[in-house]
């Protein structure tokens, strides 16, 4: 898979607007990998501690104040 997948910005736009968006595209995109990259750092560090992960199956999950009423 290429580095870079191309994105066509709209032609409409003024080439002084295209360049806005294209910086703010890449900073975005750091951003988010940047915040990813905490993530599995936070999450190793809790494994390595014997933290374990509190995720739930959806049949395990219920919420606190059940819509639906069973009898007795």
């Amino acid at each position: 898979m290429p580095d870079r997948i191309p994105n066509p910005t709209n032609p409409h736009l003024p080439p002084h607007l295209r360049e806005v968006c294209t910086i703010l595209a890449a900073g975005l995109v750091r951003l988010r990998s940047r915040a990813a990259e905490e993530l599995v750092r936070d999450a190793t560090q809790a494994r390595d501690r014997g933290e374990g992960c509190l995720h739930s199956t959806p049949r395990q999950r219920r919420h606190a104040y059940p819509t639906r009423r069973r009898q007795a």
